[in-house]
């Protein structure tokens, strides 16, 4: 009897789905991996279906060409994504892409009452009530990926009720410790080296800007269940504590590992078990000193916007996420500051109504709406 888990990965080619990939292929007895996507790596995706033979995948990017024989089954599009989701049997789906293009099939997954592992931040952000409703009715598990998020799930087991706190560590990206001159005059090459963590283009960005942060702090409301004031965000470099608990009895629990992707990927990939982890982890006497510093607001005003939206309403959630994903765009074809980021999302905020919504048709809509409005209002920097 196959007793492996049936997995797809969406976003396998990047950062992210090629760590929990790099997992898999350390525990090929556990898993089968039924269906993967990327956007254009074709190369790389066809790589990957080769060494673990699997049998079908979606190539979101419908204007390039793809091999007939690539796989069994092609599916293409962003709608492809939601065509292989209803057409094929798996018991966990990985979200690794960037954007809210995977809030549909998430939600299709959900419906079906599957294993979710989540570490598109961006779908909590703009859908967060409605995801997590529908998982509660549907009897279907979200497990985050994010390692902050993946710490806090690690502390409480998903027992949310003695929470006091929530404390969301921040590496600082690499301008945490520097002048604001410095920070908002900072180029594409010198935001890009992160001190750290190796990571995709625009979440390094979000990271320098600590909108990556502010994100986080959405999206711990919505997973945790926890009013945004009781959310902190502590800068703490060397990576170590991935995030902490404050419990309502004053107790803390962190959770530590090294700075990796792998230990939240595993976790999620075995939960409820743990796996013998078959290498060293943490040596406790080379750790160093756990240092933490209160984020300042005025240099990182991105996070502190989106501290503000996190009270608000829906709309002023999705227009956050939609004018900082145009602006880092910009920023990364070099035709902004970074210094204009923050100042592009606020604009933006302010052109949105403050409003909730009941269909997912309306947060694609309002989604589009406001990148178009963080388009036009970017141009005065041009």
């Amino acid at each position: 009897m196959n007793t492996k888990k049936r997995i797809i990965i969406f976003g396998a080619t990047g950062s992210v789905g090629t760590t929990v990939l790099e997992e898999i292929a350390c525990f090929r007895e556990h898993f089968e991996v039924v269906g993967v996507s990327c956007h254009s790596n074709i190369e790389c995706a066809e790589g990957i279906i080769k060494n673990f033979s699997i049998g079908a995948v979606a190539v979101t990017n419908s204007r390039i060409s793809v091999p007939k024989n690539l796989c069994g089954k092609i599916f293409r599009g962003i709608d492809g994504l939601t065509a292989m989701v209803e057409s094929l049997e798996f018991d966990i789906l990985v979200v690794a892409m960037t954007g809210i293009d995977g809030l549909r099939v998430v939600l299709r997954a959900i419906d079906r009452g599957k294993t979710i592992i989540l570490a598109s931040k961006e779908i909590l952000v703009v859908a967060g009530e409605m995801v997590m409703n529908l998982a509660k009715n549907k009897g279907a598990t979200i497990l985050p990926l994010d390692s902050e998020h993946n710490a806090i799930f690690q502390c409480t087991r998903g027992d949310n009720r003695f929470i006091g706190r929530l404390w969301l560590t921040a590496s600082g990206g690499r301008f945490w410790n520097q002048d604001r001159q410095t920070i908002e005059n900072a180029t594409v090459t010198e935001v890009l080296r992160h001190p750290k963590w190796s990571m995709g283009k625009k979440i390094t960005v979000d990271s320098s800007t600590m909108a990556n942060k502010g994100l986080e702090i959405i999206e711990a409301m919505h997973l945790f269940g926890v009013e945004p004031t009781r959310i902190e965000v502590a800068i703490h470099p060397a990576c170590t504590v991935h995030s902490l608990v404050e419990f309502c009895d004053g107790s803390f629990l962190a959770q530590l590992s090294p700075v990796s992707m792998k230990y939240a990927a595993r976790y999620c990939l075995f939960y409820p078990k743990r796996v013998d982890a078959r290498e060293q982890s943490l040596d406790l006497f080379h750790l160093g000193d756990l240092q933490f510093f209160r984020p300042d607001l005025e240099k990182f005003s991105c996070l502190k916007l989106a501290m503000e939206v996190a009270q608000g309403k829906q709309s002023q959630r999705i227009a956050y996420n939609a004018a900082n994903e145009v602006a880092v765009e910009l920023f990364l074809e070099e035709k902004i500051a970074l210094k204009a980021i923050p100042e592009i999302i606020r604009d933006t905020l302010t052109k949105m109504e403050d409003k909730n919504y009941t269909t997912l048709e309306e947060i694609l809509a309002v989604n589009q709406m406001a990148r178009s409005r963080a388009g036009q209002l970017a141009k005065r920097f041009f």
